[in-house]
């Protein structure tokens, strides 16, 4: 792997390659909110061979820089995304997003198709055809409602509310713990404070972007809708809901998969059957 940070708009993103370049179309990798790239590192393996993969961290997590004042909007996660790709000279690719980092995917796949041959979005959030669904669990909603809380309190006090709110998304508390620890050791410096409630407060922001993202036929590739039958964070009715957004948003050209047994995280509890969906997204070629 070989990491690499890249000035885009201002700030730097950290990004690494994976695997080795071959005539198979790009596949980028988009974490969601309050992880990082580590989240892939079960499904990259599982990857076919012959496609260059890019992973990167958005802003605020990871590697990446702070906000420092920059948005943490959706759109404006997704015009550092299609920046990046450009400097990057990836000109079309496969976008794998998870949470809110499938709605940043999918952003970028409504304003700038060219970029995008396919979406796959796992578990998404924010996404959404009306203001009433696009919005983050309300777990998460409660802690956005406090930020001028935490930006009172020490660093350590946000990121131990943030890791019990997002236990749930695991199946196996314990490993899910673990990757908590490692995900949220960011969030317990004040930089990291500050950019947990910059994206807080970007979620609620965030909620016109991805309507307009789900407009009539705004999203001209294919897409799979990939989610875990467990997941807390999204019902029945409002997967129903989002399944069928999808399907007016591409023309019917959305096809949907449930792994069972599966919470929130499926790039960490289902790896072999997320690697065998993107698999499958690329085409018969893959």
């Amino acid at each position: 792997m070989r990491g690499e940070f890249v000035d885009v708009g201002g700030v730097r993103l950290y990004c690494y390659a994976f695997g080795s370049r071959g005539a198979g179309v790009p596949i980028v990798l988009v974490h969601g909110a309050f992880t990082s790239s580590h989240l892939w590192q079960d499904v990259l393996p599982r990857l076919p061979k012959g496609h260059r993969v890019l992973v990167l961290d958005l802003l605020g997590h990871g590697r990446s820089d702070p906000p420092s004042g920059h948005a943490m909007t959706v759109a404006a996660h997704g015009e550092r995304l299609s920046a990046l790709l450009d400097i990057l000279g990836v000109h079309q690719a496969l976008l794998v997003g998870h949470g809110m980092g499938a709605a940043v995917c999918a952003w970028v796949a409504s304003r700038r198709a060219s970029q995008v041959s396919g979406l796959v979005l796992v578990n998404p959030a924010l996404l959404a055809r009306d203001m009433r669904d696009a919005r983050v669990s309300s777990r998460l909603a409660r802690l956005a409602a406090f930020v001028p809380l935490w930006r009172r309190l020490s660093p350590s006090w946000l990121a131990s509310t943030l890791h019990s709110t997002l236990l749930p998304a695991f199946i196996q508390r314990t490993d899910g713990a673990r990757s908590l620890d490692l995900y949220l050791k960011h969030f317990r410096t004040r930089d990291g404070r500050d950019a947990a409630c910059a994206q807080l407060r970007g979620f609620a922001a965030s909620q016109r972007d991805t309507v307009e993202a789900l407009s009539s036929r705004a999203i001209s590739c294919s897409v799979t809708l990939v989610t875990g039958s467990e997941d807390p964070f999204m019902s029945d009715a409002r997967a129903e809901r989002l399944w069928t957004s999808l399907q007016v948003a591409t023309g019917s050209r959305a096809e949907r998969r449930t792994l069972p047994s599966v919470a929130h995280m499926v790039p960490e509890e289902a790896p072999d059957g997320l690697g065998e969906i993107i698999s499958g997204a690329l085409g018969p070629a893959a």
